[in-house]
């Protein structure tokens, strides 16, 4: 089915010929070094691609899983129309490599501006994988090659040389070492003659997993928690100095360029993020140095996700996680109201109806009954005001006599309820202040955006701002039209330990990261500070797994992920990211805490305003009924 469609798109394409090779040219004998190459170091039964210039037939020969031949008719300077059939052409190189898993490309020519035009093409569009072994057949001398060094050297290539030796035709077989000068000598891997081919090394060799040149490669980084970042002189670099990273980051790449044999160096971009993908198709921060070439990868770690992998390749994940929530616990200071707290504005509102409600039933069963309480003159003629003073914890000093049955039985009852509230407000009271609760009111995104007081705060051009501007529905939609409101902004991680201090824990704003950038955030301010001041929420959402962006079909990604599997496997990432002073110290936060100190003039002075607000009502009064009996007389 797959050659099927291998055939079906090579047909489709205009002005782009298809056909099994059958006539034969001399001057291209050389096309017999093909085989055996191909024969004696592919480990897979391979699909041939053959792309020419159309200026010469050649010679007829097979391939395990058929032939596809592209043409395009070029003449010595590319014009618009040669331009159109080598994108068409280099555009189905890159379908087909993505259907078919094992290829062979073998470009002929001896035009140099034809085969620099495809090679530099190939590598804008990414056409060339490692994955596709490329034998480029000319006779065109190797000082009149630099248009091809780039994928001779950086992709899985070698050049075959064809000359004439007296009456018998012969290719030497050459390689380029990765990342090497465009003017370097070459390695001769192999001869062929025909009917022999004498091999002196390994014709396509994993020449990214171990460099032999030790190249120096741009690594782009960016400041993260427990990360520092700092300019340093150095003489050999271009301006006097470079930059100095330190973190597990740093430990990564360090690995790496120890066990791949490369130097780096490192940049940071203009915008000082992780990167995001604008509406005009170009790409911010990190990933931009990396997609535009200005660096060879970057550690990150970066979250995965679709636009990213159109736009760069990754390696193996290493990290798995997910977005939390970061918000700041309320201090443990004695609120000198705290004595309304043990009940609640409900309960508070439902005892205040109570007792207008057994004033009310109390005045409506005074009503039938006579003046004086039986007969007696003493006897207030109503015990209205007995129910406030049973509320307030006053003694009531009349006589039994003053009672009628129904007051006795109203009043007891009354003195019952009254009970039970005193007596559960003088627990409640008690516990709160031997015990206090740090509340952790923010573990989902609904109970942030329930809270209208609450600002949130996310990384700036990362893949969470990248999936609030393309999201369309749901509760992620009603998180990005947050910022419209001045509910939601975007601060760069260089941002976030000032936020920390002076926005989160303020209790007006949260975070919304990845764990680990949280987890690492709060174990630097307990190593400053010796407290915990911030909590993270338990529940998660946008699950992420994290890796290394290098750029697009870039070898480096093999030679990486044959390491990171080993590394993954023993715990060395894991242990180089959370490896840092008091990483576990707050993650679990309690929700309540034994308090053992003494009552002060500080805790307990709100109790002193009420009394005082009181005696100055009372005497307020008092003054009023003195000058109101005063008018009457």
């Amino acid at each position: 089915m797959k050659s099927v469609v291998l055939l079906f798109l090579a047909c489709c394409a205009k002005r782009v010929d298809f056909r099994f090779l059958s006539t034969v040219n001399r001057n291209w004998m050389a096309i017999g070094a093909v085989k055996p190459i191909l024969t004696q170091h592919s480990s897979c039964d391979h699909t041939m691609l053959l792309v020419t210039d159309g200026k010469e037939e050649v010679e007829k020969i097979k391939a395990p899983r058929g032939i596809v031949f592209l043409q395009a008719r070029a003449d010595s300077l590319i014009g618009n129309a040669t331009q159109t059939q080598l994108s068409m052409m280099v555009d189905k190189v890159r379908q087909m490599s993505e259907l078919w898993h094992c290829l062979a490309l073998v470009l002929m020519s001896d035009d140099a501006v034809f085969l620099a035009a495809f090679a530099h093409m190939s590598l804008r569009r990414h056409a060339l994988r490692w994955s596709i072994r490329i034998l480029v057949l000319t006779r065109l001398p190797l000082g009149k090659l630099g248009g091809l060094h780039s994928i001779l050297s950086n992709r899985n290539a070698v050049l075959l040389f064809s000359r004439k030796d007296k009456t018998i035709t012969r290719v030497d077989v050459y390689m380029w070492q990765p990342y090497s000068a465009p003017d370097s000598t070459p390695l001769r891997v192999a001869t062929w003659t025909p009917h022999t081919l004498a091999v002196n090394m390994q014709l396509f060799p994993d020449k990214f997993y171990v460099f032999s040149s030790a190249p120096t490669l741009t690594v782009g980084i960016e400041l993260i928690p427990h990360h520092k970042l700092s300019w340093v002189e150095d003489a050999s670099a271009l301006d006097g100095r470079s930059l100095k990273f330190t973190g597990y980051a740093d430990i990564i790449v360090k690995y790496f360029a120890q066990a791949m044999n490369f130097t780096f160096r490192y940049v940071v971009s203009p915008e000082r993020t992780y990167g995001s993908r604008l509406p005009n198709g170009s790409w911010t921060g990190l990933l931009g140095l990396v997609v535009r070439e200005e660096a060879d990868f970057a550690p990150g770690p970066f979250i995965i996700s679709p636009v990213r992998r159109q736009a760069a390749d990754h390696t193996t994940t290493f990290y798995y996680g997910n977005l939390r929530i970061l918000s700041g616990l309320p201090g443990l200071n004695v609120d000198p109201w705290g004595f309304f707290l043990p009940l609640t504005p409900l309960v508070w509102a439902a005892t205040l109806a109570a007792l207008l409600g057994i004033l009310a039933v109390h005045q409506i069963l005074s009503l039938g009954t006579p003046g004086s309480k039986l007969g007696r003159g003493a006897c207030p003629t109503n015990n209205a005001f007995s129910y406030v003073r049973v509320i307030f914890q006053q003694d009531i000093v009349l006589p039994v006599e003053c009672w009628w049955w129904w007051e006795r039985l109203v009043l007891g009852l009354w003195m019952l309820v009254t009970l039970v509230l005193v007596k559960s407000y003088s627990g409640n009271l008690m516990s709160l202040l031997a015990v206090r609760y740090l509340p952790q009111p923010f573990q989902t995104l609904r109970d942030v955006l329930d809270a209208s007081h609450v600002t949130m705060i996310g990384q700036k051009d990362s893949n969470f701002e990248q999936n609030l501007r393309d999201v369309k529905t749901g509760i992620f939609r009603e998180v990005a039209e947050m910022e419209g409101v001045g509910r939601l902004k975007f601060h760069t991680q260089a941002q976030y330990i000032k936020s920390l201090d002076t926005l989160v824990k303020a209790g007006h704003h949260v975070f919304f990261d990845v764990d680990m950038n949280l987890r690492s955030m709060i174990a630097l301010d307990f190593s400053q500070k010796g407290r915990c001041d911030f909590y993270i929420s338990r529940d998660g959402f946008l699950p992420y797994a994290a890796a290394m962006m290098v750029q697009k079909t870039s070898p480096l990604v093999h030679g990486f992920n044959k390491r990171f599997l080993t590394l993954v496997e023993q715990g060395m990432i894991r242990y180089w990211m959370e490896n840092v002073p008091n990483f576990t110290e707050c993650e679990n936060v309690p929700r309540k805490m034994l308090v053992t100190s003494q009552i002060s003039v500080s805790n307990i002075w709100g109790l002193f305003v009420v009394l005082a607000a009181g005696l100055a009502a009372g005497m307020l009064v008092f003054y009023a009924e003195l000058l109101i009996s005063l008018l009457h007389q």
